[in-house]
């Protein structure tokens, strides 16, 4: 086992040592557990990222921007607006 020195916020230190208290436990155990809990948890494989297919709808009818034009154009296709 190889020694280090950590510096730890005193909450977290605080913390550790109640836990390794209640648990009748050293607190290098408790530090040790936590640090390969931590390093086990992101070593868990990423699902690959899709590709969602994108199409070529071509220009915009009206400005997304203008929600005026918008709105009227909703009315005159006849599309109910939400209230």
């Amino acid at each position: 086992m190889k020694r280090t020195t950590l510096l730890l916020d005193a909450g977290l230190y605080a913390d550790l040592k109640r836990r390794a208290a209640a648990e009748g436990r050293t607190l290098t155990d408790v530090v040790e557990r936590a640090l390969r809990l931590g390093l086990a948890a992101r070593a868990v494989p990423r699902r690959p990222r899709i590709t969602l297919p994108s199409y070529d709808l071509g220009p915009f009818l009206v400005s997304p921007a203008d929600r005026g034009e918008v709105r009227e154009t909703l009315r005159h296709h006849g599309t109910r607006e939400e209230e």
